[in-house]
């Protein structure tokens, strides 16, 4: 299995991929290399998700079996979605993973989050 993920280098994204290499997949993670290192036994590519160029290199270094985006929660919706639609000719499958952006007030909290969930919206 081939996977991408978009962060990968702390928190949520570093688990995904650790449980990834354990599983052997073969990982590459994309991060603007600002947060922590990037794991060992991963391909790093560094860019910045806001960045079409950025994209549009990392999308020719594809194809993935999946993409699991899991650093999105500083980034406008339009941002996480033209990031979708770059990558959507290099995976068949993409995952978006949020994680702090569903509390209320999530920029004032810290890893470990107690604040209220903001409420759900359901589908037609």
């Amino acid at each position: 299995m081939k996977l991408l993920v978009l962060g990968g280098s702390w928190f949520l994204g570093r688990e995904v991929v650790e449980e990834a290499k354990r599983r052997g997949w073969d990982v590459t993670t994309f991060n603007r290399g600002r947060s922590a290192p990037d794991p060992d036994g991963v391909t790093a590519v560094h860019g910045d998700r806001s960045d079409p160029a950025s994209l549009a290199y990392l999308a020719e270094l594809g194809p993935w079996d999946a993409v699991v985006g899991t650093s999105a929660s500083e980034m406008p919706p339009k941002v996480v979605l033209e990031g979708t639609q770059a990558l959507a000719g290099a995976t068949g499958r993409y995952v978006y993973v949020s994680t702090v952006s569903v509390y209320q007030g999530w920029q004032g909290l810290d890893r470990v989050v107690s604040g209220a969930a903001v409420p759900g919206r359901r589908r037609p």
